[in-house]
């Protein structure tokens, strides 16, 4: 019997998973969707630790880079280039602040959609050797592919890529936000 092996009841289908497809599926999602958790938003305002190790290779800071590039509206008008801001700073302080569990996997989860191409859609090109509509694409068909750990991978990256862009001040007023309501140290 097949992991996932579907069936029909009257008119509707659905699909019976097995314990080791349901454990396997979960294992990897459960740590990249935590990445979004709210515990995040005072990990990207707060310094990090100085002297530490930093969490990304320089490899991996590139190619995550160019993934947060493509999965903001940084070309827009007036919007701040990603790498004008501290959008990429702010992640590797969210990540290093991070439990570990939870942040183990993804720079495997970076490499991968940097050979991504290769691999996946056989385009014989990495990520980062791509122009910008190459990327775009490339970045749909994480979005839509039919393995789950590959939109979750799109999921978590998307999610890191829009928490640390969107929270750099320099962006706010190209999306209408004026700020937080309370300024930091009001009503200590």
């Amino acid at each position: 019997m097949s992991e996932v092996e579907p069936r029909i009841r009257g008119q509707q289908a659905w699909h019976r998973l097995t314990r080791r497809a349901f454990l396997r599926s979960t294992g990897l999602a459960t740590s990249l969707t935590a990445l979004s958790g709210l515990s995040a938003v005072p990990a990207l305002t707060s310094e990090g630790a100085s002297g530490s190790a930093p969490f990304l290779s320089e490899d991996d800071t590139e190619v995550l880079t160019q993934i947060v590039e493509r999965m903001v509206a940084s070309d827009a008008s007036g919007a701040p280039p990603v790498r004008e801001t501290g959008a990429i700073a702010a992640i590797e302080r969210l990540l290093q602040q991070l439990d570990p569990s939870l942040t183990q996997d993804l720079p495997l989860a970076i490499r991968l959609f940097d050979w991504g191409p290769i691999v996946f859609d056989f385009t014989f090109t990495r990520f980062v050797n791509m122009d910008a509509e190459a990327q775009d694409e490339s970045i749909r068909c994480w979005m839509s592919s039919r393995i789950s750990l590959r939109r979750e991978a799109y999921a978590a990256l998307r999610n890191l890529a829009l928490l640390g862009y969107y929270s750099q001040d320099e962006v706010w007023p190209g999306i209408g936000y004026r700020g937080p309501l309370l300024k930091e140290g009001v009503g200590s």
